[in-house]
């Protein structure tokens, strides 16, 4: 099973039959997008292989511009074709296990499931997520079985507390009963994750006014079941605290494949926080290190054995484990974004960190890198823009370091005005940051997105405490001190509380 972070919370399921007069089928998809729909799937059951391609591209254009995934209904060639991030599959399609070895391991696979032993069934083989349904009675799918009612989909979710994967509930859902569905089917221990809806919104007169109510609903009510939004500049420092002493308590291994340059400073960094590091590079040992891993670094600033670094991230997502990537110089030469684009393609990231030309330049939005330095804009919405667009397109948190740091999991975005003047002037401090973020993803694996920001709080609070140090007189002298405080500050992590200057983003 993967490790990819996505937004269930309202799935789209298109239907061209139900479009109003007087309006497009690409018009009420856009119109929901700008609603707020977190997933797009593309269902075109009587549509030719020729004609669905070429529209899937279209459907493709319109939810990238938005950064939601697409998944394309049944058909895997049409996913393949058009690159969309993944395919749903019913009971009487293709089978899971083939379909991933055809799809490989990055694309999301969702399994329509209608009973405990389907579910039961696409959970050990791999499902990224199961659509339980049908729910009520529908008009938009023919010779469907019994409906499953609040109380069966509740059953299947019983059914899988052990080993639960995300869920989605299809099949008559609307803004009347979304509540009543969300709330009911609670276990006590898991939820549905979200609601695929099709004719309350493709049937809508504006489905973006639609979507925003659905939106609303769910919120809501994932809400009153105990889900926590932690999207507040308190939760960020509240969790940093806790996450600090988590890492002491757990004191998770970190791998690192990293620059040679920086290699002693990040293993330094890694144990004053309280983590272990190793920094192996034999492919011989990568699946049993990430057995024991907590989480793995890989970063790109010397680029000697790229098939290494990828096994390495393949055995530890197997494993689950988060993989941060610091994409160092990505931008400088076109080896380098080849490189990146490898990455990106073949491994399951959870979290990149970089600085602010080299985010900037994954995203397209004008930065550029010379050697591991950051030439890039400083103005915000440029930033922010920079980081919630590449967080959901590929589906992992992303980090942009800078006088302001930015990070984002495509949704909630938090700058931290925190750190000293001197953090840029030592050799490596960027890299420093990512191992530190990598050893708050191993012991606090609940919210990878504020694990990021605790990481990068940490260094940058530590690196004004170390600043201000009597005997610290420039760079040399800082290093020592940072390495120091990373250690004070993670063996008294109030002083996050104390020190932490975190802003929230619209």
């Amino acid at each position: 099973m993967s490790i990819k972070k996505i937004d269930y919370s309202l799935y789209l399921v298109t239907d061209r039959s139900l479009v109003p007069e007087g309006k497009t089928f690409l018009g009420q998809i856009e119109r929901a997008l700008e609603g707020g729909v977190t997933l797009v799937q593309l269902r075109e059951k009587e549509t030719e292989t020729g004609p669905f391609i070429d529209f899937a591209f279209k459907v493709k254009a319109l939810t990238r511009k938005f950064g939601v995934p697409l998944i394309i209904n049944d058909r895997l060639d049409v996913a393949q074709a058009v690159d969309a991030e993944g395919v749903h599959i019913g009971q009487d399609d293709m089978p899971l296990t083939r379909a991933r070895e055809i799809l490989g391991p990055n694309k999301i696979i969702g399994v329509s499931c209608n009973t405990e032993q389907e579910a039961a069934i696409a959970i050990r083989d791999g499902a990224d997520y199961l659509g339980i349904g049908a729910v009520w009675f529908t008009s938009t799918k023919k010779n469907i079985k019994q409906p499953l009612g609040v109380e069966g989909v509740q059953r299947i979710l019983r059914s899988m507390e052990a080993n639960p994967v995300p869920t989605v509930a299809i099949g008559g859902i609307g803004a009347k009963n979304a509540c009543e569905l969300l709330e009911g089917s609670n276990t006590g221990k898991i939820h549905i994750d979200g609601l695929a809806i099709v004719s309350a919104i493709m049937a809508a007169e504006d489905p973006k006014t639609a979507c925003e109510e659905l939106l609303s609903l769910i919120r809501s009510s994932l809400s009153k079941v105990g889900v926590k939004a932690n999207n507040t500049v308190n939760d960020a420092v509240t969790f940093a605290v806790q996450a600090a002493k988590n890492i002491k308590a757990k004191t998770p291994m970190v791998h690192h494949i990293t620059n040679y340059v920086v290699i002693n400073d990040n293993a330094n960094a890694t144990l004053a926080v309280g983590a272990s590091p190793i920094m192996s590079t034999n492919r011989q040992e990568m699946e049993q290190l990430a057995a024991a891993n907590g989480a793995m670094l890989l970063n790109m600033g010397t680029l000697n054995d790229v098939d290494t670094m990828i096994l390495a991230a393949q055995a530890n997502a197997r494993h689950k484990n988060p993989i941060v990537l610091d994409p160092v110089g990505c931008g400088a030469t076109t080896f380098r974004k080849e490189i990146l684009a490898r990455f990106l393609n073949e491994c399951q990231l959870t979290v990149i960190k970089g600085n602010a030309g080299e985010i900037l330049s994954m995203a397209g939005l004008g930065g550029k890198s010379r050697g591991v330095d950051s030439v890039g804009s400083n103005e915000e919405q440029l930033m922010v823009d920079a980081v919630k667009t590449l967080a959901r397109q590929h589906n992992c948190v992303i980090g942009l370091t800078g006088p302001t740091d930015y990070v984002s999991d495509g949704e909630r975005v938090f700058a931290i005005e925190n750190g000293d003047a001197l953090l840029p002037l030592i050799t490596g401090s960027g890299c420093m940051v990512s191992s530190v973020v990598a050893c708050f993803t191993a012991a606090n694996r609940d919210d990878y997105l504020l694990a990021t920001v605790a990481g990068i709080l940490t260094v940058t609070v530590a690196s004004e405490i170390a600043a201000a140090r009597e005997y610290v007189n420039g760079p040399g002298t800082f290093r020592a001190a940072l390495i120091d405080e990373l250690h004070n500050v993670t063996n008294s992590p109030e002083l996050l509380e104390k020190y932490a200057r975190i802003r929230t983003i619209e």
